[in-house]
């Protein structure tokens, strides 16, 4: 699930807009009339709802960001624009090992 497609803001989008598209889309999918998409929501805006969250999600996401390939060419500059590059695979292992045995 790539959060920014679920909110439908751009990848530049700042802590207020981010907000606002959550509120919008909860207003439209309350628990009541639609729970699945209420819960998508909710888990994106988790994922990306200030900077501390959208930096993880840029370094550890390790889900596809969408079908269309124009939104993974847009992610990989948004990483390098930032001067982030995603660990290799072997590499984020080895560190979430050292995470968890803390």
């Amino acid at each position: 699930m790539n959060p920014y497609l679920v909110l439908n803001v751009s990848y530049e989008a700042d802590d207020q807009t981010i907000r606002r598209a959550y509120l919008n889309g909860i207003k439209q999918a309350t628990p009541d009339k639609d729970p699945k998409r209420f819960q998508e929501l909710t888990q994106a805006y988790e994922s990306i709802k200030d900077e501390t969250s959208r930096l993880n999600f840029f370094l550890f996401d390790v889900t596809p960001p969408a079908d269309s390939p124009f939104d993974v060419a847009r992610q990989y500059g948004r990483i390098r624009e930032k001067g982030l590059k995603p660990l290799p695979f072997d590499e984020m292992k080895a560190f979430l090992r050292g995470c968890a045995e803390k």
